[in-house]
Formats: C-alpha cells, sequence, structure tokens
C-alpha cells in the first residue's frame, strides 16, 4: 500500500493563476479538467490531487492523473494498475488530498 498527501494554499495557486493564466494550468490539467469552471479552489484541488498521486505511485507525470472525469469517478489513472482511494477537502485558504494506491 502507498500513500500520498499534499496541501496547498489556495492563494498561491491564485497568484500563479492570476500571473500565468493557463501557461500554468496547461502545465498539469488534462483536457477534461479544462473544461470545467477554472476557480482557484477547484485548481487547488487538481493540483492536491495530483501531488498526492504522484507520491503515492512515483509517477512523475501529472497529466496521468485526473481530478474527476464528467465529475462521475474521483480520480482517473491512466495506465497505473492498483485500487485507488481519494479523499479531497478545502478551507478559505488551503486544500488537500490523500490518495491510498494497493
Amino acid at each position: 500500500m502507498n500513500i500520498g498527501v499534499d496541501i496547498v494554499s489556495v492563494t498561491r495557486i491564485k497568484h500563479l493563476f492570476n500571473k500565468y493564466g493557463t501557461r500554468f494550468t496547461n502545465q498539469f490539467l488534462t483536457d477534461i479538467e479544462k473544461q470545467k469552471e477554472l476557480t482557484p479552489e477547484y485548481i487547488s484541488k487538481c493540483w492536491a490531487v495530483k501531488e498526492a498521486s504522484i507520491k503515492a505511485s512515483g509517477i512523475l507525470d501529472a497529466k496521468q492523473f485526473s481530478y474527476g472525469k464528467n465529475g462521475m469517478q474521483p480520480i482517473v489513472i491512466t495506465d497505473v494498475e492498483g485500487t485507488w482511494n481519494l479523499s479531497v477537502s478545502d478551507e478559505k485558504e488551503y486544500a488537500i488530498a490523500m490518495v491510498v494506491k494497493n
């Protein structure tokens, strides 16, 4: 079993998005994720999910992990075998994700 956890400042992500726009988000969001409204909160959750997934899997390509697929699955992994569990939470200042891969 592998576990990955990440916490991110929503303010930090907001600052980066305001400064770089889609140049920032294109580096790690999938096409499906880009279809949603790119609020700082949503981008922060995506970032936290991807970072936690990377830590749990050892795969360094953030686009291998997608936070939700049409709102039906909590995490979508391409080319990575195993059972995945995800917990995501956010407050005004932070987003956190925990991923468990069996």
